[in-house]
C-alpha cells in the first residue's frame, strides 16, 4: 500500500486528488493540510482518519482539535505544521498543492 501526504487537500487541485485518492484502495493518506477551509478538512479527516493534519491559522487548529477530538489525528497549523504534513516519515508520495500566495501568507 502506498501512503501520501496531501498538502492544500482543501482546494481545486488538492479536491481532485482526494477524488483519485478514493478510487485506489491501495493508497492510504498520512497526513492532510488545507489553508483555511476547516470545514472540508474536517470532513477529509474523518474519512481518511490521517495521523496529522495541519490548517494555517493556530485558532483554526484549536477549533479542529475540538472537533474531531474522537480521531487520533494530530493537528498542528503555521508554517511548522504544514512542514510537519510535508516530512511525515511513512509518506511514499507527497503532493505539494498549495499557491504561492498561501504559502507566503505568513510574510505578510
Amino acid at each position: 500500500m502506498k501512503k501520501i501526504s496531501i498538502l492544500g487537500s482543501t482546494g481545486s487541485i488538492g479536491t481532485q486528488t482526494i477524488d483519485i485518492v478514493r478510487l485506489n484502495s491501495d493508497v492510504e493518506v498520512v497526513g492532510l493540510s488545507a489553508h483555511k477551509n476547516i470545514d472540508l478538512l474536517e470532513k477529509q479527516i474523518r474519512e481518511f482518519k490521517p495521523q496529522v493534519a495541519s490548517i494555517w491559522e493556530e485558532d483554526d487548529a484549536k477549533l479542529l482539535k475540538d472537533r474531531v477530538k474522537d480521531i487520533d489525528v494530530r493537528i498542528v497549523f503555521g508554517m511548522e505544521g504544514l512542514i510537519e504534513v510535508a516530512c511525515i516519515n511513512e509518506a511514499d508520495i507527497i503532493c505539494l498543492l498549495y499557491t504561492s500566495d498561501a504559502a507566503d501568507e505568513e510574510d505578510s
